[in-house]
Order: C-alpha cells, then sequence, then structure tokens
C-alpha cells in the first residue's frame, strides 16, 4: 500500500491526440464546430504537482463557467483529502485521531478505501503512512532503511479495521494511528472532475489528473490510446487502449528512498516490508477509483490473488515483472 509525502510519478502518456477540445490536465473534447472555438486555460498547484486546464468551447462565457466550476471542484476535494495541508480533513484526523461532522466526500472516500481493503483482504490499506514516517526518517537521518523494533511498532499502528467512518465522526481506534489517501484520492478525484464535464454538456473527455479516466471514445472514432511507460520514465513497454474506463500504474521506483530502488514509498501492510514483486502494475477499470486502488494493492498481492480478484471485478490488470517483461493477465 503507497503512504507518501510526494506524489507518484506519472506513468502514462497521451498517444495521438489531435482533434480540438476540453482539455483537463490532459483532457480533450471535441466538438461539432471548430470555427469559433474559444480558449480559456487555468494553471495551478494540484495534488502536489503543477496543473493546468484549459477548455475549448464555443462560447466563451459557458467555457468560463466550466472552468471555474473543474477548479472549485477540485480545489475543494483537495483541501479535504490532501496529506501536503495542514488543514485538510485528513490532517486534522491525523493529527487529532478524529474529525468531528466531516464532509460528506470524506465519509465517501473513506467507506470506499475501506471497501477496498476488504476486496484485496488488507494489501490496501490507507493506515500504512506509519510506516512511510519512520522510513523516511530513517533513511533521511542514518542512510539505511529503520530497523524490525521499528517496523514492529509501526505495524501495530496499521489497521484499516480501525477506522470508524460515521457521518457525524471519522475517528482512530488506536492512538497515534495516521492515512494516506495518495493511493485512491487522485482516482476519486480524475471521476469526480471528469463527472463534472459530463454534467457540463462536455462527452468524449479524457481525463489526467494523476490516473486516466476516459469518457466516450477519442474524437477520431478509435479508442482512446495511452502509450505505458516503464517505472524510469525512459522507454515505452507498448500501448494500451480502451473506451469509456479509467487507468491506473503503480511502481515502487516512482518514489525511492535510495538509489538501488529496493525501498520506496509502497509496503505491504502484513509485514512492513517493501512491495518487489513487480517493477509495475496497471489496471484498467470503469472508474479512476478502483483503478488506483487495485494498482497499489497488486503490487503488493500474490498474481493468483491478483488475478482472481481482477476477474470477479472485471478489470484489466498487468504486471511489469522484475526481467521487465509485460504480462496481460486479464482485459476489461
Amino acid at each position: 500500500m503507497i503512504a507518501v509525502n510526494k506524489i507518484r510519478r506519472r506513468l502514462l502518456k497521451i498517444v495521438g491526440i489531435s482533434a480540438v477540445g476540453a482539455i483537463v490536465g490532459t483532457t480533450l473534447v471535441k466538438f461539432k464546430d471548430n470555427a469559433k472555438i474559444k480558449k480559456v486555460t487555468w494553471n495551478g498547484t494540484a495534488l502536489g504537482s503543477q496543473a493546468e486546464i484549459t477548455i475549448y468551447h464555443p462560447n466563451e462565457r459557458e467555457a468560463h463557467n466550466i472552468l471555474t466550476k473543474s477548479v472549485e471542484k477540485l480545489i475543494n476535494l483537495e483541501n479535504l483529502f490532501s496529506i501536503y495541508r495542514d488543514n485538510s480533513q485528513l490532517s486534522i484526523l491525523n493529527k487529532n485521531g478524529y474529525i468531528k461532522n466531516p464532509h460528506p466526500e470524506m465519509v465517501k472516500l473513506l467507506n470506499l478505501s475501506k471497501e477496498y481493503s476488504k476486496i484485496t483482504n488488507g494489501a490496501f490499506d490507507i493506515t500504512v503512512q506509519p510506516l512511510w514516517n519512520i522510513y523516511n526518517e530513517s533513511f533521511t537521518h542514518h542512510g539505511k532503511p529503520p530497523s524490525d523494533i521499528q517496523i514492529s511498532d509501526a505495524l501495530n499502528l496499521v489497521d484499516w479495521n480501525s477506522i470508524k467512518v460515521q457521518k457525524n465522526e471519522i475517528s482512530y481506534a488506536k492512538e497515534g494511528m495516521s492515512s494516506t489517501l495518495n493511493g485512491i484520492a487522485q482516482g476519486y478525484i480524475t471521476d469526480k472532475i471528469a463527472e463534472s464535464l459530463i454534467n457540463s454538456g462536455i462527452s468524449n473527455t479524457l481525463v489526467q489528473l494523476g490516473e486516466y479516466r476516459g469518457i466516450g471514445d477519442h474524437p477520431d472514432g478509435r479508442p482512446w490510446r495511452l502509450l505505458l511507460s516503464n517505472p524510469e520514465h525512459t522507454d515505452s513497454i507498448g500501448e494500451l487502449e480502451f473506451t469509456d474506463a479509467a487507468v491506473a500504474t503503480s511502481a515502487g521506483l516512482g518514489t525511492p528512498f535510495d538509489l538501488s530502488g529496493k525501498y520506496h514509498h509502497i509496503f505491504n501492510p502484513k509485514n512492513g516490508h517493501n512491495a518487489n514483486k513487480y517493477l509495475q502494475v496497471s489496471v484498467t477499470s470503469k472508474t479512476a477509483t478502483e483503478a488506483d486502488a487495485l494498482a497499489t494493492a497488486f503490487l503488493v498481492m500474490d498474481l493468483k490473488q491478483s488475478e482472481k480478484i481482477a476477474k470477479n471485478l472485471k478489470v484489466g490488470f498487468e504486471i511489469l515483472d522484475n526481467q521487465r517483461k509485460r504480462n496481460i493477465i486479464t482485459t476489461l
């Protein structure tokens, strides 16, 4: 499971987008009349990195309205889920061990997190943040991984079942627990922005805010086509096509603690050690939230367990193994 104070590197690139449309993060929407298209752009920081939202629309006023709604939703959700912001609801929960009257979106995402923890038998667990804390401190100050005793102590605080989620309060059952939503919030926010664009009358949309969500097909009438990069971003491992679906990729090398890449930001919640079964995992699902959570979990789990879940949920699942061979296990 992921625990970080840095956003994961984006492991996917868009291939062959050329039509005029609306772009969010990397989003494309085609309009029927391109003769009088107006462009409206916002630049800022979101989800720990630089972000851009550009709307191409025949009605400039409407484009501004859509842009404003998208930015507001993005900022509002980040203010709830961000581990980087001291006043976010997540940070307040981590600091106090509880939060009163949480936002409905916070309740929904925490319940979804627990749902995927149950589905993956705990391989997805947002309460791994104590592990990241001790690994980060140990490598920062000593240049080596934490001791077995330190890992054992941190593991006592890793337990998704010890998060109590209610409409009027979210709380931890154990003092000292803390969570990160970096393994699911990007997907959730991607879904919410995509839904907002659809509600604004925009279709044939590809949204990239850490994870990808495609609505409809490409404006050229073909599936959306993504170029998967290797974990180091030095080469491509192949293409992936999809329609009306989302794609998420997870890799330990995205945020390593050391030069070898053996120690990184993705942990096995059961033993506190880093997940190194594969170099990279990609999941294709109907929602970016599900793809995000499962990509993290499958990086930790045994192949047979992951394949069983992928088939039950009817999601696409592939790995890049340690010999750098791409293996497509299931398809959407």
